[in-house]
């Protein structure tokens, strides 16, 4: 991507999404919970990767996902795709989903509505701009979300995403920790939380053992937006 023009392209809607954030929102309405996983009879698991910082862990979580050939979501900061664009073109190009992370890295349960609005709204043009995509799902900042924040979202077109099961590889607490946590609350339906940022020292080490010892329980790996697809009639 040449960046000249690009880049005042991208600055002109962001500052278009800015000032649309802040002349004011459309009134509340009905706004589905955070969602944290799926009601389906089928094994089927989203494995959901958020990346907000450094360049050294995703390239290895990539190349393993593409080994393996997993499908998997990754959710994206505005301001790290900004900063990496080649990155960014990598998950496009393994055909993984790209998702929101949201802009500034704050707990939304802080913000005014027009503050989640701008947030949701800085980051979703930059991901459209850089990663050619529009985002449908946000993941807010360590998944504080509020009652105001989920009807903003659901205003702007996007459904707050949260997780089932929540590796805690951002803890460090060791590899055989990771793989044995998410190995035993994998259920039908889960959304895995796992980050291919580089303060997450572990997690390529870890993802291959779990992607093993789900495929042996039987799971079958699938995007977030292919989970939704596969949902029951009681699914959240």
């Amino acid at each position: 991507m040449r960046w000249g023009a690009g880049a005042l392209g991208l600055g002109v809607m962001l500052a278009g999404a800015l000032a649309a954030g802040a002349a004011g929102l459309a009134p509340a309405t009905a706004a589905p919970g955070p969602l944290r996983t799926v009601a389906t009879d089928q094994k089927v698991i989203a494995l959901t990767f958020d990346w907000s910082w450094g360049t050294v862990m995703g390239p290895k979580v990539l190349a393993i996902l593409e080994r393996e050939r997993v499908p998997a979501t990754f959710f994206l900061s505005g301001p790290w795709a900004l900063r990496h664009p080649e990155l960014v073109g990598a998950v496009r190009r393994g055909g993984f989903e790209i998702e929101s992370h949201g802009q500034a890295h704050v707990n939304f349960s802080g913000l005014s509505r027009e503050g989640v609005a701008r947030n949701i709204q800085a980051a979703g043009a930059i991901l459209r701009e850089v990663a050619g995509v529009t985002p449908r799902f946000i993941r807010p900042p360590n998944g504080d979300w509020s009652r105001a924040s989920l009807e903003v979202a659901h205003s702007l077109g996007y459904r707050i995403v949260l997780w089932g099961t929540d590796s805690l590889d951002w803890m460090n607490p060791g590899v055989d920790a990771i793989v044995k946590r998410v190995l035993a609350r994998a259920h039908p339906g889960d959304i895995v939380l796992l980050h291919s940022s580089d303060t997450c020292k572990e997690t390529d080490r870890a993802l291959p053992a779990i992607i093993a010892g789900l495929r042996q329980r039987g799971y079958r790996f699938v995007t977030l937006a292919q989970l939704l697809s596969l949902a029951g009639p009681a699914a959240p």
